[in-house]
């Protein structure tokens, strides 16, 4: 059982380390807010769009720093949404 569970450890580690090799493709994507947008919704959508899995929360906040968003969210303001895939 001991020896079962080292070889799916020793897995984990080598998969783990593998996924962390892999290049990673960074880009930004444009998105103007309509009437009743939400950052969470956009951001959201936009990510799982673009097959981005960080956490929802992380890429808000980078977004409303590039994006110079101080306050609530109005229709017209243009978010700026940084997406990283890994290849």
């Amino acid at each position: 059982m001991k020896k079962i569970l080292f070889v799916l450890m020793a897995a984990c580690f080598v998969w783990a380390a593998y996924d962390y090799t892999r290049p990673v493709d960074r880009y930004v994507v444009k998105v103007t807010a309509a009437d009743g947008d939400t950052l969470w919704h956009l951001v959201g959508g936009v990510m799982s769009q673009e097959g981005d899995r960080r956490d929802v929360r992380e890429v808000i906040h980078y977004a409303r720093e590039i994006s110079n968003i101080k306050g609530t969210l109005q229709p017209g303001d243009v978010i700026l949404i940084p997406i990283e895939v890994r290849r």
